[in-house]
């Protein structure tokens, strides 16, 4: 029997085993390439977050009293209890503000005090972990959004494009991203929820629909991304993606004009599986944050509320937002722009317009074909969302800093085509060498600018308050929480110590930098007039304003004539440690307590306030308060640096503490 071969049957099993051969082939270059990347990828997390660490720790500046007072304040109320001193804003009073991001915060004291006790930590070091705690994890979210706006620049110009990278160097290098993105501001976490919802978003369903989309099963079309794991489908990435999204618009409600903008370019080009599967999923997505929110808020505020509709009733409907300053139409323009982009303002101005009118790069051909589409779309998002909130009379830059990460990758292209010319290896020709010198001469000036800018924000301008409240601890654990040995002569010294601030309001941390239960303190307050007609509202006039419009008679008539050196004591100077309850005042110290009012008056209450054992204020005042206290039993014992000047003449000059107490032969701290 002889045996015969179909030739047909040859070929295809032939060509079925190129093909095979083939696709696996390709199937282990993909393969590769997503592990390559990984790597890569696990590599520059794992750098921009000790990058951020060190950044977060780095900072010694006061920036934003929201910085302390709509986060770490309230989480330290949440954490330690209501009577742990926490100074509670008229915003949390009102419902003004979302418990999700003060919540977080919470968590992270919590387990940090509960580390400083399982540790037996001293009363000093478990200060300074509280204090550090909350850094340490808002650099995990500034290193996260820097990261993704990385992946996102990747989506925009390829993998291992030269744009890409420069995206990565722009954001490492930003003066403003060093300054604050470390901070516990909303506005930070505002901005890492954005970059990462904006690397999920479908991008590609605001595209007409062409041939070549890569369609999965339920309809949806996909982007292109070997790197991605195979079983990250589109529907997930989009789930994700609209509960950032829905978390931002939570903490911040006016970045909900960020994804109305997406979304209408979505809507305008995406296929009706698409529409139906976005509104679906939007409401779905967005109802479950707002559950989750609504619990929150219900455990913190004990009642049903719903703070986003509340902050724009506040702020928008009864331009409440105005009584902390206007500024001009043209502020986002001439000041948020120029502090956001230092350096990079001219790459980003020309690239907003190329990216507007389409105007063709020189990208290099693998770039995705979604480039586009994202670049014009960021480009307006860059333009629009600074005009709509033009329209509200009170500006401030970290408004319109979720719009920084897109700012950055747009300022790559021109960034890159402009420097890395003149990076190049190769000798520049004779026609192109004076051009070639002067860019490379600009780089490293303009790295220089970046880094002066950063240090002298993080290190020279305004350390003053940090370094007052940080001497003030320092005060407290040498003097109130050391015991004299049982056989001194001295008595016991006092526990509690107390404070106050002659400061335009919120001009220090609180309870996040006082940390211990023993430092009682008020400060002049300065709540906006809340449920008020608008004449009543034109009228009015707060404590700190009322107080800086003459500070003698305002002393004189709150606290009384200040203690003085003859008295208790017999003439002699006060013994540091026994200020407590002494003066002609009358409500010093502990006295100061005693009553309702007086327990009012510490953190952030109304009511009667006390002469205290130490006083802090700026230098710009210090001239009214030596007439105030000159033959006191008060003297100077600490001032600290900080600033060379200040838009608002009552923060000029340094950081003065004056002691109630003191021997004669004490100097300054």
């Amino acid at each position: 029997m002889s045996s015969t071969t179909d030739p047909d049957l040859v070929t295809t099993v032939g060509g079925s085993a190129e093909v095979t051969s083939r696709n696996t082939k390709s199937f282990r270059q993909r393969a590769l390439r997503r592990a390559q990347h990984a790597i890569t990828a696990r590599d520059v997390f794992l750098f921009l977050l000790a990058f951020r660490i060190l950044n977060a720790l780095s900072i010694k500046t006061f920036f934003q009293p929201d910085e302390y007072f709509q986060s770490l304040e309230p989480a330290w109320q949440i954490a330690f209890g209501p009577d742990s001193g926490a100074w509670i804003t008229w915003e949390w009073k009102h419902h003004l503000r979302s418990a999700i991001h003060p919540y977080l915060f919470a968590t992270v004291y919590w387990l940090s005090a509960a580390v400083a006790q399982l540790l037996h930590l001293s009363a000093h070091n478990r200060a300074e972990l509280l204090i550090a705690a909350p850094k340490v994890f808002q650099a995990i979210f500034a290193a996260t959004g820097d990261y993704y706006t990385w992946r996102l620049g990747q989506k925009v110009y390829g993998h291992d494009s030269n744009e890409s990278w420069a995206t990565l160097a722009l954001t490492v290098c930003s003066p403003w991203q060093w300054f604050c993105s470390t901070r516990t501001l909303s506005n930070c976490l505002e901005t890492t929820l954005t970059t990462v919802a904006l690397y999920l978003w479908p991008w590609q369903w605001s595209m007409v629909k062409t041939e070549n989309d890569a369609v999965e099963s339920d309809g949806l079309r996909s982007d292109k991304d070997d790197n991605q794991p195979e079983s990250v489908d589109q529907l997930a990435k989009l789930r994700r993606c609209l509960v950032l999204a829905a978390l931002a618009c939570v903490l911040r409600p006016t970045n909900l004009l960020i994804w109305a903008c997406l979304a209408c370019f979505s809507l305008l080009h995406a296929t009706k599986t698409e529409r139906v599967v976005l509104i679906r999923e939007t409401a779905i997505c967005g109802s479950l944050v707002l559950t989750v929110s609504a619990l929150l808020d219900r455990l913190y505020y004990r009642q049903w509320v719903f703070p986003p509709f509340r902050f724009l009733h506040f702020n928008i409907a009864q331009s409440l937002a105005v009584f902390y300053g206007r500024n001009d139409w043209s502020y986002y323009l001439t000041q948020g722009y120029p502090l956001l982009l230092t350096t990079y303002l001219p790459f980003a101005l020309l690239d907003i317009h190329r990216a507007i009118t389409r105007t063709p790069t020189t990208q290099a051909p693998p770039a995705p074909t979604t480039s586009p589409t994202i670049r014009h779309q960021l480009a307006t998002l860059a333009l629009l969302v600074p005009l709509t909130l033009s329209l509200i009379s009170h500006k401030e830059v970290r408004f319109i800093y979720p719009l920084l990460p897109p700012l950055h990758i747009l300022a790559a292209s021109s960034t890159t085509h402009f420097f890395l010319p003149a990076l190049s290896p190769a000798s520049p020709t004779r026609r192109t060498r004076a051009s070639t010198l002067k860019r490379r001469l600009l780089l490293p000036a303009l790295l220089a600018t970046n880094t002066l800018i950063a240090l002298l924000a993080t290190t020279a301008h305004q350390p003053g308050p940090l370094t007052a409240l940080a001497y003030l601890r320092a005060e407290h654990e040498a003097h109130y929480l050391s015991q004299p040995p049982a056989a001194a002569p001295l008595a016991p010294a006092p526990t509690v110590m107390t404070a106050a601030f002659l400061m335009p309001c919120h001009s220090t941390p609180w309870r996040s930098h006082l940390v211990h239960a023993g430092i009682h303190a008020w400060a002049l307050s300065c709540d906006p007039p809340v449920h008020r007609n608008a004449s009543a509202r034109a009228a009015y006039v707060d404590e700190a304003d009322r107080f800086y419009a003459d500070p003698v008679p305002w002393l004189e008539r709150q606290l009384g004539p200040p203690p003085r050196r003859k008295g208790v004591f017999g003439g002699k100077a006060p013994q540091r440690g026994l200020g407590m309850g002494m003066g002609t005042g009358g409500r010093v110290g502990e006295e100061a307590g005693s009553g309702a009012a007086g327990r009012e008056a510490w953190d952030g209450g109304e009511g009667a306030k006390a002469w205290p054992d130490y006083l802090v204020f700026f230098g710009a005042l210090q001239g009214a308060m030596k007439g105030v206290l000159g033959g006191s039993a008060y003297r100077e014992c600490w001032r600290g640096w900080n600033s060379w000047g200040h838009d608002d003449a009552r923060r000029r000059g340094d950081v003065v503490v004056w002691c109630l107490r003191g021997g004669e032969g004490e100097g300054r701290g």
